[in-house]
């Protein structure tokens, strides 16, 4: 081999050696990434546990780390009870949150986005996952449902036409067309038979928190006139004990404990 043709065979080598070089790092990060998605997939999250009153079925929410989907399971306590997923009908992904059990064990309540994007409907289903029911037709922000004593109402935290927040969060100035609406956090109260649903508390409070009396005839809970907006100072959560039903968008009867700021 001549002399110019043994320099451009070098040549060739190393500029072999050079692409490889860049190209190893590229199949080495592909392979990573496709090892981490795998992994992830494997991952199970599991949240929002909720274990019915009889302690014979157990609900929760299901995903993965690689996934945005989020479904409800139940499963009987037994040792060998296996795992069902709830039959809600699905055209997309879905996203379950705030599994709740009547009181007599038999009927689970669950929040699901299911074949509607982000928005929730109230759902509910048997012990085994089974007979699904849209109970909603919701437009607007709703979180955790709670039954009461009697079985025959679903309570939940409902903000119409809007998403989460309230009173001790900034609200962004106002621009354009001036929306009069206020976008309070509220009380709703789902006849179960009839799925009639009602906003019971007042338009002018945001409720944080709540819970039933044990008659099912008051509700005690943590609240705040509002909304807050940038130029105001927050309100301060104030307790309050409000009866059902409400008129005018007023309790019958309502007491706030005093308290110093």
């Amino acid at each position: 081999m001549t002399l110019p043709l043994r320099r451009a065979f070098v040549r060739m080598q190393h500029m072999k050696h050079f692409v490889l070089a860049c190209l190893f790092p590229m199949t080495l990060t592909a392979q990573t990434m496709q090892h981490l998605n795998e992994q992830l997939g494997k991952t199970v999250l599991y949240g929002d546990i909720a274990l019915s009153p009889d302690g014979t079925h157990v609900a929760w929410v299901q995903s993965t780390a690689a996934t945005t989907s989020k479904q409800t399971y139940v499963r009987e306590t037994s040792e060998n009870g296996p795992a069902t997923i709830a039959k809600i009908p699905i055209t997309g992904e879905r996203t379950d949150s705030d599994p709740a059990w009547s009181p007599d064990s038999k009927t689970l309540a669950v929040f699901s986005s299911a074949g509607e994007s982000e928005q929730r409907q109230l759902w509910t289903v048997k012990a085994d996952g089974s007979d699904p029911k849209r109970m909603t037709n919701l437009k607007g922000y709703a979180a955790r449902p709670r039954w009461s004593h009697d079985g025959k109402q679903i309570a939940f935290l409902y903000i119409e036409g809007a998403h989460g927040g309230g009173p001790l969060m900034a609200a962004p100035a106002t621009t354009g067309v001036i929306d009069s609406a206020i976008h309070n956090q509220r009380v709703a109260v789902l006849n179960v038979a009839t799925r009639e649903l009602r906003q019971v508390s007042p338009e002018n409070l945001h409720i944080y928190d709540y819970d039933w009396s044990p008659d099912d005839k008051t509700f005690v809970a943590t609240a705040a006139s509002g909304p807050g907006d940038n130029k105001a100072a927050p309100h301060r959560p104030t307790n309050l004990l409000f009866k059902l039903p409400f008129r005018a968008g007023r309790p019958m009867a309502s007491r706030s404990p005093s308290s110093k700021a």
